[in-house]
């Protein structure tokens, strides 16, 4: 499991999931139609190091296949996937209780945790606008941002 976005990109680049885009890219257009190009064939993940007008770098198509997404869940996913059954059906605790309780780890990490001794975290400040500012048509009603990682599948297939 990892702790941050960046452990994710690091493991992702270390084992061919992922490349590195050095060139600016302009948030507007450019960088959706570059995502979506690469998403469509099955390609890897990008990691865009010089987003026009942003001082932050930005990742795109982490989970753009079924098999990345397992790469990337592959610590995890069994125990997410007995999580799931287990909530539609509560009794299979009552006949399996042993072989959940590696779940339960999984359920217990998931749970928000409280800053150390309740301070706020305070690594830097920033304002929205300082995000990359992706707009994907000419058309759109705006730019959107993404914090810190957004999955979707086809709700069709």
């Amino acid at each position: 499991m990892y702790k941050n976005t960046q452990q994710c990109v690091t493991d992702l680049e270390k084992y061919g999931h992922l490349i590195r885009i050095k060139e600016e890219v302009d948030p507007y257009l450019e960088m959706a139609a570059i995502h979506l190009r690469v998403h469509e064939m099955g390609g890897p993940a990008l990691l865009f190091e010089n987003v026009k007008g942003s001082p932050f770098r930005a990742a795109s198509n982490l989970f753009g296949t079924i098999e990345r997404s397992k790469f990337i869940f592959r610590d995890t996913l069994q125990s997410v996937q007995q999580l799931v059954e287990l909530r539609n059906n509560p009794m299979q605790a009552a006949k399996n209780p042993f072989k959940l309780l590696g779940s339960a780890g999984a359920a217990i990490s998931a749970l928000p945790k409280k800053a150390i001794f309740n301070k706020p975290v305070n690594y830097g400040q920033t304002t929205i606008s300082k995000l990359p500012q992706i707009q994907c048509w000419p058309m759109d009603g705006g730019a959107f941002v993404t914090l810190p990682i957004v999955y979707t599948e086809d709700a069709d297939r």
